[in-house]
């Protein structure tokens, strides 16, 4: 019994069956992986869009300038606030005659857009009743006549942003459920090939956990080789089709990390590699532990 080696088998050019499973493991992480950084992709392009649609603020004309100001500079103080600015009455109109290329205040005799504040709104509340929520507070500051939300656009991208969530769940399920036949098929014919070892263990004594472990060793390490061979080709595929996405569509201001959250987005990183690597183990070591169990209990018909 003490003669048996219970390492787990190297995978060399000498054992050849060890590579189909790795194949496999490296392909089905790399497109698990793939899905996962376009579903956060996507959800960052749909924050950076929900937050590119202000709330505009328009004050009765009869307001003093310096209670729009006070109103500006107590809006930057609030945890909704991505960003604000104000736009006077002179300048509204000036960026009207620029469009329109005439001076629309001569034809009038006075100047009837009034001062305005254009709001920002984090993403995390662009939904319709955060938006509600802050409209009633904005009409709630001195000289307020009329707030502009644009719900209906909001929720818009929210179904859309919904719909693809729900999309790559089921892809990323579909992408499981392959991987587990697909590996199972590879790691079975790899351990099929040593049948006849498994079967002369048993002869001489050897117990179920002895001749089971160097197996599960061997498919731990599989799958992480097959992950770090999944992470290499994300990580390529990222850097070249990302850089040039990002030129193409984006003209370079799309940023991978945002500065604000920076921590915060390196942990949903991570977290999903971490995924990753645990759904190969999980699913090499399952596969591997039925297929061993499977010629542990055989016939000795069904060897051959």
């Amino acid at each position: 019994m003490t003669n048996f080696n219970t390492t787990a088998p190297r995978i060399t050019k000498r054992d050849p069956s060890s590579w189909p499973p790795v194949v496999s493991i490296t392909i089905i992480l790399f497109l698990l992986g793939i899905s996962g950084l376009m579903f956060i992709t996507g959800q960052k392009i749909v924050n950076n869009l929900k937050e590119k649609v202000y709330v505009n603020i328009y004050f009765s004309q009869e307001t003093d300038e310096k209670d729009i100001l006070n109103t500006l500079e107590t809006l930057k103080t609030k945890d909704f606030t991505r960003d604000v600015h104000y736009l006077s009455s002179e300048e509204a109109a000036y960026g009207y005659k620029k469009e329109l290329e005439q001076d629309f205040v001569d034809i009038l005799g006075y100047n009837p857009l009034p001062a305005s504040i254009e709001l920002s709104v984090k993403s995390e509340f662009g939904d319709h009743n955060g938006l509600r929520r802050i409209e009633k507070e904005l009409y709630k500051y001195p000289g307020v006549s009329e707030v502009l939300t644009q719900t209906n656009l909001i929720d818009d991208i929210n179904k859309n942003k919904e719909l693809a969530a729900g999309t790559f769940a089921v892809l990323a399920l579909l992408f499981i459920i392959i991987a587990f036949f697909l590996i199972n098929g590879t790691i079975r014919l790899s351990i099929y090939s040593k049948r006849f070892l498994i079967r002369s263990m048993q002869l001489v004594g050897a117990t179920e956990g002895f001749i089971i472990k160097p197996f599960l060793k061997k498919a731990t390490f599989q799958a992480f080789l097959g992950f770090l061979f999944a992470t290499f080709f994300l990580v390529l595929t990222v850097y070249v089709v990302g850089n040039w996405a990002n030129e193409l569509i984006f003209s370079g201001q799309m940023k991978w990390l945002n500065q604000e959250n920076q921590m915060q987005e390196i942990l949903i990183y991570c977290a999903l590699f971490a995924s990753l690597f645990l759904v190969g183990l999980l699913i090499s070591l399952i596969c591997t532990y039925w297929s061993t169990k499977r010629y542990l209990y055989s016939n000795i018909e069904d060897l051959y």
